[in-house]
């Protein structure tokens, strides 16, 4: 017996109180609150909800004992005080299975405490026992594996084992560790491995791929493992995470505090199926230890995440117990995902240049993007004194810039400051900076100066550094068109540091970084997307003081802007500056970016991780511009240009680029001739509407063109027109783009708004379930007579989950799958036929048909190695095993009849098509 019949569904609930949010996830304290679970459901939400084009944040309420007043906000008797408070991370998960290994099995491994069986391979059946509290592998010979996995098929797990071995190695090491994704008869899967090395104590980490070649691929290596040794018969713990594209491990001594952070990371996208979890072990060629060698295993774990989020919602409620002057007390705590966060107020819509410049983590940050109206331009950074005016000065927007800005060249900023007319401006920078920058630093600012229009030199910048060797520096552009770096001591004389015959005309990036090396200070230029020049001065550094721009007043006959004035502690930008950088990208908006990268650039901007798989390059989608926008605009730019799916993943993102929602695999099936029902008695509840129908495409290209595509055959049931304005690069990807979404709006079917899936009575569809994600690909076999024939195919889009002690109901908000099968070299679907139609009349039992061509499509194919083909016959699927003739009509052989279930006499005139026609991807 297992849940929901003998036992509580296993569900954990952890809170990381007192996190750091802008930490690594890995890096946070858990607290584990699962004991004071009260029987109330709970209910979470994930993905997309029915209907709505882009994702929301998931959302998740746990009901948690608090008579100790543990969890009361803002009670001081609290151990948590004074970190019960909003955003504090929690998460819910499924301890899916364990052991303690606390039986005893001569040969093999038997079953897990959590029901599930043990499989093992590599050796015969006495290598495998289990006995003591131990689960042993015997390698009673050098060079094998040995591998037990549990029954389970699950794409994601976070997994715990205690190893040991039981000698210390000689010869050769021992490697032990956690698969995930394992299939087995030579199939790919991750090995996470923890190897006890011969000749002395020391560990190393391996995170491999194994192929289905037969090798494995080192992912990441850790070697050694500092602070940690084995001994033998004295357990480490390993834990080993596999989530996406995600892949993580760490090691420690199982008597021991689990260190923070892992110690190993990897990203890998090549093996995606569900597959088993469990452990293997190596006794590597070359070992000379007296065999056998026993890897022990002891404490195993296996969780699935269901929710990570943060609480925005501390509810305590509080009930006479019947007791007078008593109360019983619980919390119900609503958290979200991690999108709340760009939901909350009013988002700052960021130029290219402001974001990138900020995400870089700089001291001091003024964009000098301000208003008309403004006297002074702002620091970006709390507790920052603003840059002060002298003179005249035009805070202008960059529109209005028509001497550098043209039609095919646009600048990632919103404004800037003109000097033209003599105009300075200064700051003096907090002490903190000053402290921050004493042995190294940068100062850079984007400008355009002509010396060609000026009436002097321009000073582009001059920084103080009052303790230093230089106590003062300038940046110089010349009226002889050369670049200098001068320093000058305290008592005056200038020393030309750095002099280039060359100056850029045209807006860029004027950087300065300088570090202490010795008894010398060597110092980089780099301009734009240019080199960068490097020279060493003798000299000492120190913190700057206080920045001035244009300090001697030159004038120009033409615009002079400035603008995104910044300093790091850092002797080199932290962003690159060469000519593939993204400072040189951003001074472009990012123009002609792919989709997917710029996705994973802002979002790593605002500082989030995200979990993606490589995109092809012959897939790519590239976009144009990257206007101002606020984080959730440009995400869904992105996503708009590329169409994918953006959803939040663990306490960050994922996203399933277009061309990952390709032809998926199936991860759920449910046979709806054996699913059993309890409280959701509809187990289907389709319509037939013309909700998602959509025949006629206008899509524009911002600040461009536009193409329509339509679909006139359909057109005579109404025409159903939508358009779109996506920041696409070229004209050209017009075409594509409009008729990618007019193939994926002209699909007839049935339409669900959710999805019912009741997993109390029917717990052998959990592993499914647990392995589907957003965009996941599930089916429902066997459907009623009364509905259309054949499987129901569906993409998961988002889903809610009630979760109770012995109840577990999902509502999965579904999408059609079949526009997504598209066609692959040497793949089983063919060209359409559009047009052919029976020629004669057949029967319910007819074995050869009668098929008409047109002349534009030209006569059906005749080769046997084209066959079989499944065709489409009206509604009956049928399969073709060869069709004769050269010329229309051909007669046609047919092999099954009702391959869908359905069948019935046609008459001639009946549409004939493939069953699954090629369609050519975005």
């Amino acid at each position: 017996m297992a849940w929901p019949d003998d036992r509580d569904l296993p569900i954990e609930v952890e809170a990381a109180f007192g996190a750091d949010v802008a930490a690594a996830p890995d890096t946070w304290s858990w607290t584990d609150l699962s004991a004071r679970r009260r029987a109330v459901p709970i209910r979470l939400r994930a993905g997309r909800s029915g209907g709505a084009r882009a994702v929301s944040p998931g959302t998740c309420t746990v009901t948690l004992d608090n008579d100790d007043s543990a969890l009361t906000p803002l009670h001081p008797i609290s151990p948590h005080w004074p970190n019960v408070e909003l955003g504090t991370p929690l998460r819910v998960r499924l301890r899916h299975a364990e052991d303690g290994f606390a039986r005893t099995v001569a040969s093999g491994w038997g079953t897990a405490d959590s029901g599930q069986a043990w499989s093992v391979s590599g050796a015969a059946g006495a290598d495998f026992s289990v006995s003591g509290g131990a689960a042993r592998h015997s390698h009673s010979t050098v060079g094998g594996l040995r591998t037990s996995t549990l029954a389970v098929a699950l794409a994601d797990s976070e997994q715990t084992v205690d190893v040991a071995t039981s000698a210390l190695l000689t010869g050769a090491a021992l490697v032990t560790g956690l698969v995930a994704r394992y299939a087995s008869g030579g199939g790919a899967y991750y090995w996470l491995r923890a190897e006890m090395k011969a000749g002395g104590t020391g560990v190393m980490l391996k995170i491999t791929r194994y192929t289905t070649a037969g090798g494995y691929v080192d992912l990441a290596v850790l070697d050694p493992v500092a602070g940690v040794t084995y001994a033998a018969n004295t357990y480490l713990r390993v834990r080993a995470s596999v989530v996406g594209t995600s892949l993580a491990m760490k090691v420690w001594p199982a008597a021991g505090v689990e260190p923070s952070g892992w110690q190993l990371t990897a990203t890998d996208d090549q093996v995606t199926a569900a597959g088993r979890t469990g452990v293997q072990s190596w006794l590597v060629g070359g070992n000379t230890n007296t065999l056998p060698v026993v890897a022990l295993h002891h404490n195993y774990a296996l969780r699935v995440d269901r929710f990570s989020g943060f609480a925005d919602q501390w509810e305590p409620t509080y009930l006479p117990t019947g007791v007078v002057g008593e109360m019983s007390s619980a919390v119900r705590v609503t958290c979200s995902g991690i999108l709340r966060r760009f939901q909350q107020g009013t988002q700052l819509a960021s130029s290219s240049l402001r974001r990138t410049i900020a995400a870089a983590g700089p001291l001091a940050y003024y964009p000098i993007e301000d208003g008309v109206a403004a006297t002074q331009a702002g620091s970006s950074l709390a507790g920052t004194s603003p840059l002060t005016v002298t003179g005249p000065v035009e805070f202008r927007p960059v529109d209005d810039y028509q001497a550098f800005v043209s039609t095919t060249v646009r600048y990632g900023t919103l404004a800037l400051a003109d000097l033209a007319a003599g105009g300075r401006l200064d700051v003096t920078l907090p002490a903190t900076v000053a402290a921050a920058t004493t042995t190294r630093w940068t100062v850079h600012v984007a400008a355009r100066v002509d010396v060609t229009t000026t009436s002097a030199d321009v000073i582009l910048m001059e920084w103080a550094t009052p303790a230093a060797t230089f106590v003062r520096w300038q940046l110089v552009s010349t009226t002889l068109s050369h670049t200098q770096i001068i320093g000058y001591s305290a008592t005056g004389p200038a020393t030309t540091i750095m002099d280039l015959a060359s100056v850029v005309a045209g807006f860029t990036l004027h950087c300065v970084t300088a570090y202490q090396d010795g008894s010398n200070i060597t110092v980089d230029l780099a301009r734009g997307g240019e080199s960068i020049w490097s020279i060493g001065v003798a000299g000492t550094l120190a913190g700057i003081t206080s920045i001035s721009l244009n300090p001697g007043r030159a004038t120009s006959s033409i615009d002079m802007p400035f603008g995104h004035l910044a300093v790091f502690a850092t002797d080199h930008v932290p962003y690159r500056i060469f000519a593939d950088g993204p400072v040189r990208d951003a001074l472009r908006s990012y123009a002609e970016e792919p989709a997917h990268t710029r996705l994973a650039r802002i979002v790593a901007e605002d500082g989030i991780a995200l979990n993606m798989p490589t995109v092809p390059d012959d897939a790519i989608q590239r976009m144009g511009w990257q206007e101002p926008g606020t984080p959730l605009e440009l995400y869904q730019e992105c996503v708009d240009v590329d169409g994918g799916l953006l959803h939040e993943r663990g306490f960050g993102l994922g996203y399933l680029p277009r061309t990952g929602r390709y032809n998926l695999p199936t991860s759920l099936t449910v046979d709806l001739a054996t699913y059993a029902v309890t409280d959701s008695p509809e187990v289907l509840g389709p319509v037939y509407d013309d909700q998602d129908i959509r025949n006629r495409w206008t899509v524009d290209r911002r600040d461009g063109s536009f193409a329509v595509a339509e679909d006139v055959a359909s057109q005579r049931r109404g025409v159903y027109n939508d358009s779109a304005e996506l920041a696409l690069a070229y004209d050209t990807q017009l075409p594509d783009q409009a008729g990618w979404r007019l193939h994926l709006t002209t699909v007839v079917d049935l339409r669900e708004a959710t999805v019912p899936l009741d997993l109390a009575a029917n717990p052998e569809l959990v592993d499914g379930w647990l392995s589907c994600g957003v965009g996941s690909r599930f089916v429902r076999t066997n459907p009623p007579a009364q509905h259309r024939p054949g499987p129901i195919d569906r993409l998961v889009e988002g889903w809610t989950e009630t979760i109770g002690p012995r109840s577990w109901q999902v509502q999965i908000v579904p999408a059609p799958a079949e526009p997504w099968d598209v066609a692959v070299a040497d793949g089983a679907q063919r060209s359409p036929a559009d047009g052919s139609t029976l020629a004669a009349d057949i029967t319910a039992t007819a074995t050869t048909i009668s098929l008409t061509s047109t002349a534009a499509n030209g006569p059906w194919t005749t080769d046997p190695a084209d066959m079989p083909l499944d065709i489409r016959l009206g509604g009956e699927r049928v399969t073709v095993s060869a069709i004769a003739g050269t010329t229309s009509p051909q007669t046609a052989t047919v092999s099954a009849r009702a391959v869908n279930g359905a069948v019935r006499s046609w008459p001639a005139g009946t549409p004939v098509g493939m069953w699954a026609p090629a369609i050519t991807p975005l």
